[in-house]
């Protein structure tokens, strides 16, 4: 799999970079207590220039971590200068670092980082453990919600009051969404915001004319109301485009967006039981949604049992719904409404 990578067209400074962390790392890698050390940052991923330094992480026993974070580090933790260049050195216990839980975008610059230094192979058995699975195509579901919430319901209600500063806000927000469900649909992890728009250029699949989607998505225009609009619906047509591939990929058969797509399967699991035990449901979802649209209107819970009133449900007109709800509660009620 290729994965996305850097197009920085400047002068590369990285073989300087790395010849100067050579003969700087015998002397991290005698500091007592390391049990490895990996090159993070751009440098990990092929480039770096004037502006960039050189990204170190100490993995410590767990003596030798309380020590260098508890005032006795032998080196400037943060950012220092060392030899003819800046670094970034970063301290962390391995010990908890194999406990944790790591999120998007340290697992993202995990994925890229190279060994230093691993005498006992725990750097990279950590790398192995943490890396073992690809995001699913499918967790782009929030985003995508939040994306259409930003650039749809936000952008909508900006142009109606005329402020054009604030729905460009939103629309940024929402522009930062869509390139982070564009990383999940393709299986990657989502990168720091400092490289989200320029890596995603260079991922396995994009929408066609991607390049030229990073511009119009991110075009402000002159901040009148038809700019706002025309970046409104660049937005839209990429949402689409990439709610489409997540479909075609994962679920074809599915018949809405991928943000209702929980929603859509939660109601379907209800309408499938007169009633249904209440551990069935919270092995999927809080107790909590029950008390939200749709489902307060037709379920109930009693004991350890959730009563599914069917008749209720069929009964609910669209129309007493906000639009999300009455797109799922539409499809349904064609999918499964008696004849």
């Amino acid at each position: 799999m290729n994965r996305p990578y850097v197009t920085v067209t400047s002068l590369n400074l990285l073989p300087g970079m790395l010849k100067e962390l050579d003969e700087q790392l015998p002397g991290f890698t005698a500091l007592e207590g390391v049990c490895g050390i990996t090159l993070n940052g751009g440098c990990s991923r092929g480039y770096a220039d004037a502006l960039s330094e050189i990204d170190l992480v100490f993995y410590l026993e767990a003596r030798q971590y309380a020590l260098w974070t508890g005032g006795c580090s032998p080196l400037p933790l943060g950012i220092t200068r060392i030899g003819g260049y800046l670094y970034d050195i970063k301290a962390v216990s391995l010990e908890e670092e194999l406990g944790k839980t790591w999120d998007s975008t340290a697992l993202w610059d995990l994925s890229y980082a190279r060994i230093l230094y691993d005498p006992d192979g725990h750097i990279a058995g950590l790398i192995r453990t943490k890396l073992a699975e690809r995001p699913g195509r499918l967790q782009a579901e929030g985003v995508m919600f939040s994306c259409w919430w930003h650039y749809r319901l936000a952008g909508d209600i900006w142009l109606h009051r005329g402020d054009t500063v604030q729905g460009h806000a939103m629309l940024n927000t929402a522009a930062a969404q869509l390139i982070e469900a564009l990383f999940t649909a393709n299986g990657e992890y989502v990168p720091h915001p400092k490289w989200l728009f320029h890596l995603s250029r260079t991922l396995q699949w994009t929408p066609a004319g991607w390049e030229t989607g990073l511009m119009r998505i991110m075009d402000t225009g002159d901040f009148s109301p038809a700019s706002l609009k025309n970046r409104q619906a660049a937005i839209d047509h990429y949402w689409h485009e990439i709610d489409t591939y997540l479909i075609r990929l994962e679920c074809p058969e599915y018949p809405l967006h991928v943000m209702h797509k929980t929603f859509y399967d939660l109601l379907k699991l209800l309408l499938s039981h007169e009633t249904l035990p209440v551990e069935a449901w919270t092995a999927r979802a809080g107790l909590s949604l029950l008390s939200a649209e749709p489902f307060i209107r037709f379920a109930s819970v009693a004991g350890d049992r959730i009563t599914v009133n069917k008749h209720k449900f069929f009964s609910i007109s669209p129309g007493e719904l906000y639009d999300w709800h009455a797109s799922i509660l539409n499809q349904l009620h064609g999918e499964l409404k008696p004849s």
